[in-house]
This record gives C-alpha cells, sequence and structure tokens, in this order.
C-alpha cells in the first residue's frame, strides 16, 4: 500500500507540472536577431508591386478589390483622413473588403508599391 501511494503521489505530482508548463510561452534563442515588429515587416515586404487589381469598387461604406497576385497591404487615403490595413485581415480568396466612413469620396487606393487608385472623382 505504501508502495502504491508514492506512485500516485509522483503520478499526481507530474500531472500537476504538465499543467503548470502549459501557459509558459518559449523564450526567444539569444543567439537570433529579433524579428522586426509587423508594421516594419509590412513596410519593407510591400516595397514592391507584386499584385494586380483587378477590380475596384467604391460602396457607401466599404471598398472592394478583387486581387491577383501578393499583397502584403492595402493603403486608403481620402480627404481628411486614411488608414493601412494587412491583406490577411481584410482579403480572402482574392477579395478583399477595407470599411471606410460612410459616405467618402474621392478614394485613393494604393496596394503595396503598385500606382494609386481613384475612386469616387
Amino acid at each position: 500500500m505504501d508502495r502504491q501511494k508514492v506512485v500516485g503521489v509522483v503520478l499526481l505530482g507530474l500531472i500537476g507540472l504538465y499543467f503548470a508548463f502549459q501557459g509558459r510561452e518559449e523564450a526567444p534563442s539569444p543567439s537570433g536577431p529579433a524579428s522586426p515588429p509587423r508594421e516594419e515587416r509590412v513596410e519593407e515586404e510591400g516595397r514592391e508591386c507584386l499584385a494586380r487589381v483587378r477590380v475596384a469598387a467604391l460602396g457607401y461604406q466599404e471598398v472592394r478589390l478583387e486581387l491577383e497576385g501578393q499583397a502584403w497591404a492595402i493603403r486608403l487615403s481620402w480627404p481628411g483622413g486614411g488608414l493601412q490595413v494587412e491583406t490577411p485581415r481584410v482579403c480572402s480568396g482574392g477579395e478583399c473588403k477595407v470599411p471606410i466612413p460612410p459616405g467618402v469620396r474621392p478614394v485613393e487606393v494604393r496596394v503595396d508599391a503598385c500606382p494609386p487608385l481613384l475612386l469616387g472623382e
């Protein structure tokens, strides 16, 4: 009976350690260089024009785009404002929907370093 209690306590301790270490993140290795913040990577990656805008439409509260190729960021600007979004957040299957304030006109759309499109003129 003493051996069973010892094995049970050890097993219980191992289970407790397992759950204690589940929420911990691994520390980054000090040997490798730190990766730049996400916003800087978007700026670096977005310096080339690797995408083509097939269709662009301006709605009352959104800009819709159909893209071919690879794009990292979409930049929108309008009188008195603008925004930049990463394509994984607003695009799916080559179709992108970017919400904008209601009734904004005109809107300049720039995909990465590609030439800008002016919508709503």
